[in-house]
């Protein structure tokens, strides 16, 4: 019997090699090893290897990256990250997301939640992919709406929130389906306007304005429940909470016997349970103990080494346990959250709705389409959402952009 001839230049990595190697790679090569092969394609878009990759971006520290917005007036009508404009220290690395600074933020895993009058913008700064979703009609001209925006564990579904207490508006957005549905009502008001933050699947809203609590959301449950607060702590208008390396933290300052103003952050077990990892003197920063200030944790170094966020000096200190010593690192700019590169596909096409934005500029060929669409029709099927007519002529133009493409 004839042996069968071997080819010595073909060659087989199995499956769980080739995501061993691919998750050491950098962002740009994984999104062009999409194209060697319908396996490796395969493998990448996988929701097992995008989870894999999030928690390895996690655990690497070796140089770990801060999201900050970056505002200027040259009038681009989409967020997206500055290719080329970076700020590097020792540990850290600050990326610039170009987008309107004023605007409130939200973030979760990679993916940035931007709220608009009319929209929410949710965006992957890594890919530059993002969607843009209609909002609903507002119960009031101008409504502070308590907002959050997770992922839910498991899935790797994003959603965002939205409640509004007077009158009582509560929904939500399911980003993969891109429908809003309608959510049950919270026990109780919690402060709008304020940061929510995501952990482990659930959202979580602080309530400080008459009697301090502390409310969660589980996303895939969609119920809600009261979680315990630390004893003994003092809660101000100044109070923050976090997602600070993967556990719920809240961060509030407090005048010590000096009096100087102490930054105390405390961090929440699994088990609900609450202590006191950091307690940092805020003595060097010269602030004055009748001015009231917050400050935020971002990220905590492989070292230990937790770096916060001045909201008044708009700069970024790193804090050394070891020393007692506060050293700032970055100065102008709004920090957002830290980065982690996500490789999740959102489903609509970058492309498209730089379309819709271009639409709102005018273009004349695609204003003589729209026109044959009559805009009377199409108000007729939006009838009821209270949309506007810049939200109408947007909604027409993806249509007709789908049509065309």
């Amino acid at each position: 019997m004839r042996e069968e001839e071997v080819n010595p230049n073909s060659s087989y990595v199995p499956s769980h090699l080739l995501k061993e190697i691919f998750l050491r790679l950098p962002l740009k090569s994984l999104v062009k090893f999409k194209t060697v092969s319908k396996e490796w394609r395969s493998i990448l878009e996988s929701n097992r290897f995008v989870e894999m990759h999030l928690s390895f971006q996690k655990s690497d520290k070796s140089c770990q990256k801060i999201l900050a917005a970056h505002h200027c007036y040259c009038g681009a009508p989409l967020p997206s990250v500055l290719s080329g404009v970076r700020f590097k220290g020792d540990d850290e690395e600050v990326v610039y997301l170009h987008c309107e600074s004023t605007r409130p933020s939200m973030s979760c895993d990679g993916l940035v939640c931007i709220p608009v009058p009319g929209w929410v913008t949710v965006l992957n700064p890594s890919t530059g992919q993002l969607r843009r979703f209609l909002s609903g009609p507002d119960p009031v001209p101008s409504g502070n709406w308590a907002m959050g925006f997770g992922r839910v564990k498991g899935t790797g579904s994003y959603k965002v929130v939205r409640m509004f207490f007077n009158p009582n508006h509560y929904e939500i957005l399911d980003v993969n389906i891109g429908e809003w549905r309608k959510l049950s009502p919270p026990p109780y008001e919690v402060d709008a306007g304020r940061r929510s933050a995501c952990v482990n699947g659930s959202i979580y809203w602080l309530k400080i304005w008459r009697g301090c609590k502390l409310l969660a959301l589980d996303l895939q449950t969609l119920e809600y429940h009261d979680v315990p607060l630390p004893s003994g702590m003092r809660f101000k208008m100044e109070t923050q909470i976090v997602n600070l390396d993967d556990h719920l933290a809240i961060a509030t300052t407090r005048l010590n016997s000096d009096p100087e103003w102490q930054l105390d952050i405390w961090t929440m077990d699994a088990g609900e349970r609450w202590s006191k990892t950091y307690s940092i003197s805020l003595a060097s920063l010269g602030t004055n103990p009748l001015e009231p200030r917050w400050f935020r944790p971002v990220i905590v170094s492989k070292d230990g080494n937790v770096v916060i966020y001045d909201d008044k000096k708009k700069a970024l200190f790193r804090c050394y346990q070891r020393t007692d010593t506060i050293r700032q690192i970055f100065s102008y700019n709004c920090v957002i959250s830290p980065y982690l590169e996500n490789i999740v596909r959102l489903q609509n096409e970058q492309v498209k709705l730089r379309f819709a934005c271009i639409f709102e500029d005018g273009m004349p060929f695609i204003a003589h389409v729209v026109s044959s669409f009559q805009p009377r029709v199409y108000k007729l099927f939006c009838k009821g959402k209270g949309y506007t007519n810049s939200q109408i002529f947007n909604l027409m133009a993806l249509e007709i952009w789908n049509v065309y493409d």
